[in-house]
């Protein structure tokens, strides 16, 4: 393939996962087609095949977008010596990145919306990065809320971690700032009152 070939490859894939993942923030899921993410992207649908195999080529590749540079961001996930405050927010952060490709949208809702409605396989992935946090969040805050049993503690976390996906609909007004979902001052006094109330 030549350097310009290769551009345009690139840019037909980028804008198929922009469409793809609008379509998942507004509509969901079950609105994915590829006609939907043809007619959205301003492309042929059936580019979604040739650069994804399948819908659910597609969605894995969305799901990888949104979800590597949280795991990033976790994986500096301060130990259980560090700070309170510190841990909760190495955690909470990353809750609230933008969406990969639509920046009014959250990589949390994207991830969401595939987990619970994608196929299996991409749920099973998506949730086990998603565990797998929440297992370090556990255990760095353990120490500091010894009022708190292991499952009072995961049903805390897993409560706050729904506070940051935001009530439906949960994309801002066009043209609304991501924040008015909820900012991060707001969801790390919540986080707190809920785990030390």
């Amino acid at each position: 393939m030549t350097a310009l070939a290769t551009s345009r490859s690139d840019e037909t894939r980028m804008r198929l996962l922009q469409g793809a993942e609008q379509i998942l923030l507004e509509q969901g899921v079950h609105a994915l087609t590829v006609r939907h993410v043809g007619g959205v992207s301003g492309l042929n649908g059936t580019l979604v095949t040739y650069h994804f195999s399948s819908i659910v080529g597609l969605l894995r590749e969305l799901a990888h977008r949104n979800l590597a540079p949280m795991i990033a961001d976790w994986a500096k996930l301060p130990g259980p010596d560090a700070p309170f405050d510190a841990i909760l927010a190495a955690w909470l952060h990353p809750l609230l990145r933008p969406a990969a490709f639509n920046p009014d949208g959250r990589a949390l809702i994207v991830l969401d919306e595939i987990a619970a409605h994608g196929a299996a396989e991409l749920s099973g992935e998506v949730m086990a990065a998603m565990v797998a946090t929440g297992e370090a969040v556990q255990h760095a805050l353990a120490p500091h809320l010894p009022a708190l049993d292991t499952t009072t503690l995961r049903a805390r976390l897993r409560f706050i971690a729904g506070a940051a996906l935001g009530p439906p609909p949960r994309l801002p007004a066009p043209g609304g700032p991501l924040e008015t979902l909820a900012g991060f001052e707001q969801l790390f006094g919540f986080a707190k009152a809920a785990l030390r109330g």
